[in-house]
């Protein structure tokens, strides 16, 4: 049995195989081969060079494009259920290809003992209630009761006595959601403002959602929990912070505590740099602002502060010579892209 396993995170931007067009975008081309071959090799090279055995993946759109690197890089195991048979392609009237996306997806070298895809938001979290108004008491429901890209919930064994509880999401983006009576209008400063607002809103709801599935499967078990995800906030934000949950209050009775501990996350990142000297973590770049979009966070069996702990977190590499600042390179017209415009968060988990 090894000492320890190594998971990621890794949005590959937009990864569709050969002779295809992306749905909704009928000025692009379709995917090019030679793309697709660096694409996939480089992919595969940084699966390899970080020994990963458990990553979730963003922003594929091809069944394909998962199979290849499934194999490529040496994981017996993957889902993605909404690519399945190539479920997301359809024809065109004039008899091309197009493919819906984005969605997420798992490979493993462990065992998937138990998979599901969710769509509608759990219970409660469906329609968050607000008040209308400073004016009146009246109650309103937020039509928002769907995740845009549907969240992986998989039960993986990591050894013979663990099986880990991984989720792989993929939030609302920070571009604008624009109104159909907006278009014409979406270079407008406010309409802008209004299109980042919705996005916000949306991302909002998505976190609720899914914090109420990191909690159901954190209380009352010893089971670990691993949330991977381009969650489209850096780790301070409130969306971000939804997620994780709150430390208990410091005066909090013990056994309060205990409960509160169970249904946390800790993020790799914070570890990390608990452990450096300084904060070199960002996996996105745009428009000169560096943000850490891709997380990973792992519940309380995996944190080193937990004397009940069965494993801990030993480091957290982030793979991003790739990525680039383009207000500072000399020629910014790069074209297409071979490779993603996030980083590769990998991140070592130490056994007890």
């Amino acid at each position: 049995m090894a000492k320890s396993f190594r998971i990621a995170t890794f949005n590959v931007e937009n990864l569709l195989h050969p002779g295809v067009f992306f749905a909704g975008r009928p000025n692009d081309r379709p995917y090019q081969p030679e793309l697709y071959k660096e694409k996939i090799d480089w992919i595969v090279r940084i699966l390899k060079e970080g020994n990963v055995d458990l990553v979730g993946l963003q922003e594929l759109f091809s069944e394909t494009a998962l199979k290849d690197i499934a194999e490529q890089a040496g994981f017996p195991h993957s889902y993605a259920p909404d690519l399945l048979n190539g479920a997301n392609i359809t024809t065109r009237e004039d008899g091309k290809q197009e493919a819906r996306g984005p969605f997420v997806g798992l490979l493993s070298k462990f065992p998937i003992v138990g998979r599901t895809s969710i769509v509608d938001f759990p219970g409660e979290t469906k329609g968050i209630e607000i008040e209308a108004g400073e004016s009146t008491t009246e109650v309103k429901k937020l039509p928002i009761i769907r995740f845009l890209r549907p969240v992986i919930q998989a039960d993986v064994q990591l050894k013979s006595d663990v099986i880990a509880t991984v989720f792989v999401a993929h939030l609302k983006s920070k571009n604008p959601q624009f109104l159909d009576s907006e278009d014409g209008r979406r270079s407008d400063p406010i309409v802008k403002a209004a299109g980042k607002t919705r996005s916000l809103i949306i991302r909002a709801a998505e976190s609720v959602a899914l914090r109420k599935m990191v909690v159901d499967a954190t209380q009352n078990n010893n089971q670990p929990v691993l949330l991977f995800g381009d969650l489209n906030d850096d780790l301070p934000a409130v969306t971000t912070e939804i997620i994780a949950g709150d430390e208990p209050y410091r005066f909090a009775k013990p056994e309060d505590k205990k409960i509160e501990w169970d249904r946390l996350l800790y993020s790799v990142h914070d570890l990390e740099e608990q452990e450096s000297y300084r904060n070199v973590s960002y996996t996105h770049i745009f428009s000169g602002r560096y943000e850490l979009l891709d997380h990973i966070f792992v519940s309380q069996e995996f944190f080193h502060r937990n004397p009940a702990s069965i494993a801990i977190v030993r480091s957290t590499r982030i793979f991003n010579d790739h990525l680039q600042d383009e207000r500072r390179v000399v020629n910014p017209d790069r074209g297409l892209s071979n490779r993603s415009d996030h980083d590769i968060p990998v991140t070592e988990i130490e056994w007890r």
